[in-house]
């Protein structure tokens, strides 16, 4: 009669159960990933500066105008009254009611130019840039792989120039400069600029850029047909107003340019309330179209205080225009109750 040591089966016995537990936790898991949705994407018409506004037609952006661009968006589902859900299927909110669907932007979502001039992805993938052909100079405005401005800190990072004529010899591989620009930061910061002088048509010119400092160069040829028109600026220069996604971003500073205002008002610069009176509309608007987020009651009020804020600020503009302190007085009051509004029913 043959014995059997009975331990080294409860251990294999134990083993297989254990292995069994694993692959069936790994099966559901493996199921469960299948079973989740795909992120889904959409095209949609938005504004190349507010991305807030998302809508299915051609059209104006209601916040500064700007003609609205075909970008791709990610897709998912939340309540208007709870924003914070946030979900990649539809399904039903606490109340019955069905999902609304929210979009985000995707990266590399739009490579429209802004400024009128010839947009480039850099190498990098992450890194964009304008260059615009303006009063003989070239405009280099940067952008990140969401196409919003560079951050000061990392726009301060870029160094390159401008090169207008350069040779090659094709028995060394190497590229002489003959004449190259430094680009430099322009003024009110907003882009880097060469002044190249006058060039002929077709303006060939070549920007040599290290977006950090000793990072690789890159290499990018523009060729302009004809001079670059920013009909942004050309048309209202305070629509170049950036107006944040946040929304408590957008109520401090709905906060802080009525009070700048009424410290314009207050030591009688009146032809100098208009800016921050239009940037205080920009922002009331960028609020109102976030309405929908709101719960069903409050809708009409932040509508019609949204109103209020835009008819104060075209008013103070028109009173600013006329030095007349009464009238200006007035209009400020107005602006400042109606913002005061906006302000109180988007923190809620």
């Amino acid at each position: 009669m043959t014995t059997i040591n009975a331990e080294p089966l409860r251990s294999q016995s134990t083993l297989i159960t254990v292995l069994c537990v694993l692959c069936g936790s790994a099966l559901i898991v493996v199921a469960a990933l299948a079973q989740a949705p795909e992120p889904q994407t959409e095209s949609v018409w938005s504004c190349p500066v507010h991305a807030v506004v998302n809508e299915h037609e051609p059209g104006k952006c209601p916040i500064c105008r700007r003609d609205l661009v075909l970008v791709t968006a990610t897709v998912t589902w939340t309540c208007a009254n709870h924003p914070e859900i946030n979900r990649a299927a539809r399904g039903k909110c606490a109340d019955g009611t069905l999902m609304e669907p929210r979009y985000t932007q995707s990266t590399h979502a739009n490579h429209n130019p802004r400024h009128g001039g010839l947009f480039f992805m850099a190498p990098d993938l992450w890194h964009h840039l304008e260059g615009a052909y303006i009063d003989d100079a070239l405009r280099l405005y940067l952008y990140d792989d969401y196409t919003k401005p560079l951050s000061p800190d990392l726009r301060n990072a870029v160094a390159g120039r401008i090169v207008t004529k350069e040779t090659f010899d094709a028995a060394t591989r190497t590229t002489r400069e003959i004449t190259a620009f430094p680009l430099k930061a322009a003024a009110d910061g907003e882009y880097l600029e060469a002044h190249v002088g006058r060039l002929t048509f077709p303006a060939e010119m070549t920007a040599k850029i290290r977006f950090t400092r000793g990072g690789e160069e890159y290499r990018f040829d523009f060729t302009f047909a004809e001079p670059s028109i920013d009909k942004a600026a050309a048309g209202d220069a305070v629509s170049l107003f950036e107006v944040p996604d946040d929304v408590r971003e957008v109520r401090r500073l709905l906060t802080e340019r009525v009070s700048a205002i009424g410290g314009l008002v207050a030591r009688g610069a009146f032809s100098e309330v208009w800016v921050p009176a239009f940037h205080a509309k920009d922002l009331a608007i960028a609020l109102d179209v976030r309405a929908p987020q709101l719960p069903s009651a409050e809708r009409p009020v932040a509508h019609a205080a949204v109103a209020r804020v835009v008819r104060a600020a075209w008013a103070l503009d028109a009173a600013g225009d006329t030095g007349n302190r009464s009238e200006v007085e007035t209009a400020y009051n107005a602006l400042a109750d109606a913002a005061r509004d906006v302000e109180q029913v988007f923190a809620r």
